[in-house]
Parts: structure tokens; C-alpha cells; sequence
């Protein structure tokens, strides 16, 4: 029998390779502290308070500024939204928090931090283009980002450096860079999330961070292939086709080694966007086409239930 202190992923991947019965997993997961309690709900509803409060307090601040734009002084605006982000690093270092507390203040200063450049940008009419926004954003919580273990913070941190990519190759960059910049993002989140799984034996990261990361790739990869296609298959589209080619093979192959249902969910419901779009444009839009397609998704993916329900009875089958 485990000894307490085992997390969640330890003892899913014991009963996953092992004949362990069901009783004596369940009593794992009551053991170790997972199945939650009276003090657990008790603490998930004070942070998921802590969390709500933050955040509403972040989106009056951005409607405080809105509504009374005109009937403050630049340098009040300034001051307050400065007072606010150093304030929450001040409590952090005065009064030493947990360590969630303190991660979701960290959090709330990252956020402010755009709210500055926002208002400053409005005041003095920089003149400056969007991405200068977002890439200032970006560096200037890069340190806090980096330096602590939220994932949270993170993905605002990776949503930020994807967006001022986007912003910088719409408005500022060469037309080369325009046209492959669905693979480099890409390959730049696929990297990411390679790195974390690399790092997964000595920082544990939660699962649903690496999920959302990889949700927005293949979200990326869908938008450029099916963009490639409209554009009548450029150079680029096949570079697209052949990384999608390699990396959704190697995410099927994961997902069966590691008996995950995840990746094999999204990355044929990826698929079967991009077949659509190629039919799209090989026939006319008209009626029968849109009723044709309506019942080959509809027959794609009720098959592609049942075949994921009946792996995943086989694998349940397995472990016990």
C-alpha cells in the first residue's frame, strides 16, 4: 500500500499498469487527500472566492477607468493604476502570503501592468501600434512570468507573446513572414509544451495547463491549413500539411502509450475540419453540398465516439 503523500498522477499511472482493484484505488485517492472533504471543499470555495474577487476587481478597475476618463487628471490615472500594481507586491513581500495568495496577487499586478500601458498610451497619444503594446506587456512581466510556478500567469504570459507575434506580422512584418505565420506559431506552442513535458519529472505542472496549450496549436494549425486551402494551397500550406502530418502521429502515438483520451479527441475533430474545407473548395456551396457534408460529419464523428468509447472500455478492461 502507498504511503500518504502520493499525488493524483502517481497513483492514475499505478492502477493504469497494474492489476490494483478498484476498491484499493479508491481508497488511495481518500488516503492520499485527493477525494475532497469538509476542509477541502472548504478551502477550494475560499480560493475559488479569492480567485472571483480578483478578478472582478481587475474588470472594475478597467470600467472605472472607461467611465471616467474625462473627469480625472492623467497623472490621478497614472497613480492609481501604479499604486495598484505595486501595492500587491508590497503585500507580498510585508506580509508573506501562501504560496497560491501569493501567486494570484503576482497575477493581478501582470494584468495591471497592460492596464498601464494602455492608459499611458491614450493620454500622451503615442501614436505607437498595437503589437508595441502587447510586446512592452510582454517583457515587462517576463521576470514575474518566468520566476514563479503558476500556471495561470503562465498562459496569460504565452497568450501575450502569441498575440504580439500576431499583431507584429499584420501590421509591421515582411510578407514572407506573413505567410508562414500559422507554422511558426505552432511549432513555437508545440515546443512549449514538449519543454514542459521534458521538465514534468522535477517541476510537476498541472495537466490541464499542457491541455490548453495544446488546444490553441491545434487550434493554430486548423485555422492555417484550412487559410492555405482558400488561398489555393501556397508553399507554405504544405510545410503546415507536413508538421501536421508528424506531430498528430506522434500525439496519437503518445495518447495510446500513455492511454490518454485527450489528444485523441481534438486532433480528428481537426481533421475532420480541414477535409470539409477541402471539399468546400472543390465543389459549389449550394444546397446539397451543405447537406452532403452535414451528414459526413455527423457519420465521422458518431464513429469517432463509438471507436474512442470502445478503446477506452478495452483500456479500463485492461487495468482491472
Amino acid at each position: 500500500m502507498l504511503k500518504p503523500g502520493y499525488s493524483r498522477n502517481i497513483i492514475q499511472i499505478i492502477s493504469r499498469y497494474s492489476n490494483l482493484p478498484e476498491q484499493d484505488v479508491k481508497g488511495l485517492f481518500k488516503k492520499n487527500g485527493i477525494y475532497a472533504d469538509r476542509t477541502g471543499w472548504a478551502k477550494f470555495t475560499d480560493l475559488a472566492l479569492l480567485g472571483i474577487g480578483v478578478a472582478f476587481l481587475l474588470a472594475g478597475t478597467i470600467f472605472f477607468f472607461a467611465y471616467n476618463w474625462d473627469n480625472l487628471h492623467k497623472f490621478v490615472k497614472l497613480g492609481m493604476i501604479q499604486a495598484m500594481i505595486i501595492l500587491p507586491i508590497v503585500s507580498i513581500l510585508v506580509f508573506k502570503p501562501r504560496e497560491l495568495v501569493k501567486n494570484i496577487l503576482l497575477t493581478m499586478s501582470c494584468v495591471l501592468v497592460g492596464v498601464l500601458f494602455a492608459v499611458f498610451g491614450q493620454i500622451y497619444q503615442t501614436g505607437a501600434d498595437a503589437y508595441d503594446l502587447f510586446l512592452g506587456w510582454t517583457v515587462f512581466i517576463a521576470i514575474w512570468a518566468l520566476s514563479t510556478r503558476f500556471e495561470a500567469l503562465w498562459i496569460i504570459f504565452l497568450v501575450l507573446i502569441n498575440t504580439t507575434f500576431m499583431l507584429y506580422v499584420e501590421q509591421a512584418a515582411p510578407y514572407v513572414l506573413e505567410k508562414s505565420m500559422y507554422v511558426i506559431l505552432y511549432s513555437f506552442n508545440l515546443l512549449v509544451v514538449i519543454a514542459v513535458q521534458l521538465l514534468s519529472s522535477r517541476v510537476e505542472v498541472a495537466t490541464w495547463f499542457t491541455r490548453i496549450v495544446i488546444f490553441g496549436a491545434v487550434v493554430i494549425l486548423t485555422i492555417g491549413l484550412v487559410d492555405g486551402i482558400w488561398k489555393h494551397y501556397p508553399p507554405e500550406w504544405f510545410v503546415s500539411l507536413g508538421l501536421c502530418l508528424l506531430s498528430y502521429a506522434a500525439g496519437v502515438y503518445y495518447s495510446i502509450k500513455r492511454r490518454s483520451m485527450y489528444l485523441l479527441c481534438i486532433l480528428p475533430l481537426s481533421i475532420i475540419i480541414v477535409l470539409c474545407a477541402l471539399y468546400f473548395e472543390r465543389v459549389n456551396a449550394d444546397t446539397g453540398s451543405f447537406i452532403f457534408i452535414s451528414l459526413v460529419i455527423v457519420i465521422s464523428i458518431t464513429f469517432l465516439v463509438r471507436e474512442l468509447m470502445r478503446l477506452n472500455r478495452t483500456w479500463h478492461a485492461v487495468k482491472s
